[in-house]
């Protein structure tokens, strides 16, 4: 959705504080105006904000206090999870181009197989569209998207971006359109270090060593899948990394005898319910992780969730071994997708961190990348998780926006944000 600009730019108040006026005529769906009051009410129920800044109104203005420097903190106000919204008795409202068609119930939502927006009367009226119909399309069992695929062919769906190029050019679709940005998710192994099984970092090593990135991308993608190696945690809209990950079975043995005993002979990996941006075909992913494991003799127990409730509940628990998931870039900012996923403060509040890893050398790493972007601080980044392979960075997600050509204005933004409002049919 296009979310309208709320805040006027930030002005500097000292080392760690900000001040910004809102914007004047903002008004949510059922009217409300937007105040000072109800911005930091809630930026102050947000983790992912909290853990940076508080948010208090003085002077008709909302100052922000950050807990520690961040020269690009306008950057992290804009992630989809700091957006404004208004709770009436348990109904959201949001200032956006649209809103519910009818009072939405959070868990009706969430196993609905199509759900309605209808145009905010109450928005800047920019948009020429009066309603936006989403359509679930499941994945089969083998991760193939042939529902979605029979909706765009049929018109029943005229945008998505759950498709690869491969599979948009195996189907043929006559009608449609696809474009490609540049990758902005990564997909990842997290490996658990609240698990006594992974608490040796020979033991995290070697399964470093073994996974075979190569074939886990043969996995995922059809068409030339060496182009979706992950040689680094940061996606390609962040920057290629040259290089590719190393695979080394015999030294992976070797540290595992080194492992005092400690080498695990089973473990449990959690695989994601359905296709994700970064995981295309998440189990046909896992398969291979298996097999790959295997050779070195850890049995992998695979376990596949039915909702995305039961995948995200096991997650944010800490109820396996492995995990495959991955980050989608909330911002631009290569500091940002850094902490989301390394930072020992994001395990507890935003359950982005799901190695569950307190790392102090880590932690002053990332501060210090987060002050001064440079390479020599990104390697040493790269370098503290080599050494101590709390997860292995996979593949990158294919960013793809498929559409009727019967639609116009349709942009992505660099984080992959469809602005539904600015399309014209």
């Amino acid at each position: 959705m296009a979310r309208p600009r709320l805040l006027e730019p930030l002005r500097p108040e000292g080392l760690l504080e900000y001040s910004a006026a809102v914007r004047e005529g903002i008004r949510f769906s059922d009217g409300t105006p937007l105040t000072p009051e109800i911005v930091a009410k809630s930026l102050r129920e947000t983790p992912v904000f909290t853990i940076r800044a508080t948010a208090t109104v003085k002077g008709g203005r909302v100052w922000f206090t950050l807990t520690e420097p961040n020269p690009r903190f306008d950057l992290m106000l804009t992630q989809s999870t700091c957006a404004i919204v208004l709770d009436r008795g348990g109904h959201l409202h949001g200032t956006g181009s649209f809103m519910f068609e009818q009072r939405p119930n959070l868990r009706i939502l969430q196993g609905a197989a199509n759900i309605t927006l209808v145009r905010n009367p109450h928005s800047d009226g920019t948009t020429s569209v009066d309603e936006v119909h989403f359509v679930v399309c499941p994945a089969e069992a083998d991760g193939s998207p042939r529902l979605l695929l029979d909706a765009l062919r049929s018109g029943q769906v005229d945008i998505t971006n759950a498709l690869t190029m491969a599979e948009m050019a195996a189907s043929q679709i006559p009608g449609v359109t696809a474009s490609l940005q540049p990758g902005n998710s990564t997909g990842i192994l997290f490996l658990n270090m609240e698990r006594r099984s992974l608490a040796d970092a020979n033991v995290r090593r070697a399964i470093a060593l073994t996974i075979d990135e190569n074939e886990v991308a043969a996995a995922a993608y059809e068409k030339n899948p060496m182009a979706f190696v992950a040689g680094s945690l940061l996606p390609p809209v962040m920057g290629r990394s040259s290089g590719v990950p190393a695979t080394d079975r015999e030294e992976a043995k070797r540290l595992l005898a080194r492992a005092n005993g400690a080498k695990p002979s089973r473990l449990s990996l959690l695989v994601p319910w359905a296709p994700r941006p970064y995981m295309p075909k998440p189990l046909p992913v896992a398969h291979a992780i298996q097999r790959q494991l295997a050779e070195i003799g850890i049995a992998i127990d695979i376990i596949k969730p039915a909702t995305s409730d039961e995948f995200f509940n096991e997650l944010n628990r800490g109820n396996y071994d492995l995990a495959l998931a991955g980050w989608i870039a909330d911002t631009p900012d290569p500091a940002d997708f850094f902490e989301a996923l390394l930072w020992s403060k994001s395990e507890v509040e935003s359950h982005a961190n799901h190695s569950r890893w307190k790392h102090p050398l880590m932690d002053a790493a990332l501060a210090r990348f987060r002050d001064m972007p440079t390479e020599e601080n990104k390697r040493e980044i790269s370098r503290i998780v080599r050494e101590e392979a709390p997860l292995v960075p996979l593949i990158y997600g294919q960013a793809v926006v498929v559409h009727s050509r019967k639609m116009r204005n349709v942009n992505a933004t660099a984080t992959g944000m469809l602005s539904l409002a600015g399309i014209k049919m």
